[in-house]
């Protein structure tokens, strides 16, 4: 077990494809898991450039007829590289050399439906197994991760501290927005939010908006009594999605109608709290209007269909100005020199 604490921009990438190089050559095969289906196709692409049609790709986004090809194409040992989500781990490959599990902090690569598993756990158990090697990459490696290194003489640690073109980490600003607001500010975004969004703009360039909450508000509030709507089945309040005229439950999935007044005191004065991705979407296409620049909005709400990921990232990554805005789907490894 190799743990890869790298950070940003540090070339974790290469050393798998290095690694994967190596046990190719030695006739085996490798498995690389990432934690996000939205970043397959990028990640397929990298892998396709370096090894050509051996890659399969598998995810729970494909057709059954889909699935079952690249099924076939790794039992017959055809493709000798499968890359995709948490699932990709139980590929048919005859004999695996090397699993790779980038972002290995990340809560998708815990399985949460039976049969639960933890993704990294069932690696360690498959490699142990298969005489294979594991390795984890990531820029903020899990608590448990970092412990293993310490107590097991099985798993080491390498730590890439700078990244690969020598260039420095970004900077980070904390806005205070109650400071801004009370300066006047009544904008959800900050004056230096909105200064870089115009410089990025002008310059032709692409900036990427991280929310990690969909729909328009966050929950409805009665201004009478305080009654919050809720899931009847999670006890979490329900999203308020205005496009659709709907409360929906993003845990499990429940909707119902927008109500016209409170049901528990009848007051109409239901104020809608928190911005989700539609609400800042509708503002950003607002602050941009006078530049041609467009606003591609990622999240489970765009990204239902089959191909969504890949159509929405083409986009951003056409050439000219553009802003991403997206829930944590699009912070896990995508990768743009533009932004």
């Amino acid at each position: 077990m190799v743990l890869v604490d790298g950070v940003t921009g540090s070339g974790k990438t290469e050393v798998y494809l290095c690694a994967i190089e190596r046990v190719l050559s030695e006739g085996r095969g490798a498995v690389v898991l990432v934690p996000e289906i939205s970043l397959t196709p990028q990640t397929m692409a990298r892998f396709r450039g370096r090894f050509g049609d051996t890659v399969a790709v598998l995810h729970s986004r494909m057709s059954q007829g889909e699935r079952y090809d690249q099924w076939d194409l790794i039992r017959t040992g055809a493709a000798r590289v499968v890359v995709g989500a948490r699932s990709a781990l139980f590929a048919p490959m005859p004999d695996i050399g090397v699993i790779v599990v980038d972002e290995e902090h990340e809560s998708s690569y815990k399985q949460d439906q039976a049969p639960r598993y933890v993704t990294r756990d069932v690696a360690e158990w498959m490699a142990r197994d298969l005489g294979a090697t594991v390795i984890l990459g990531s820029a903020t490696p899990s608590i448990e991760a970092l412990q293993r290194c310490e107590d097991d003489l099985r798993w080491e640690r390498v730590e890439m501290p700078r990244r690969a073109n020598g260039k420095p980490l970004p900077r980070i600003e904390v806005v205070d927005m109650a400071r801004e607001f009370g300066r006047g500010n009544r904008s959800m975004f900050s004056r230096s939010l909105r200064e870089a969004l115009f410089e990025v703009v002008d310059k032709q360039e692409k900036a990427v908006l991280m929310l990690n909450q969909r729909g328009f508000a966050q929950f409805l509030l009665c201004r009478d009594c305080g009654f919050v709507p809720e899931c009847p089945s999670c006890s979490t309040s329900l999203t308020y999605h205005e496009r659709a005229g709907r409360l929906k439950c993003h845990h499990c999935g429940y909707e119902s109608p927008v109500p016209a007044v409170c049901p528990e005191c009848r007051s109409p004065y239901l104020k809608r709290f928190g911005a989700g991705t539609q609400r800042v979407e509708d503002e950003l296409v607002a602050l941009l209007a006078d530049r041609e620049c467009p606003v591609i909005r990622m999240d489970a709400d765009t990204t239902s269909r089959k191909g969504d990921h890949q159509r929405l990232l083409e986009r951003f990554a056409a050439p000219g100005a553009a802003v991403l805005l997206g829930t944590q789907m699009i912070a896990k490894g995508l990768d743009f020199d533009e932004v």
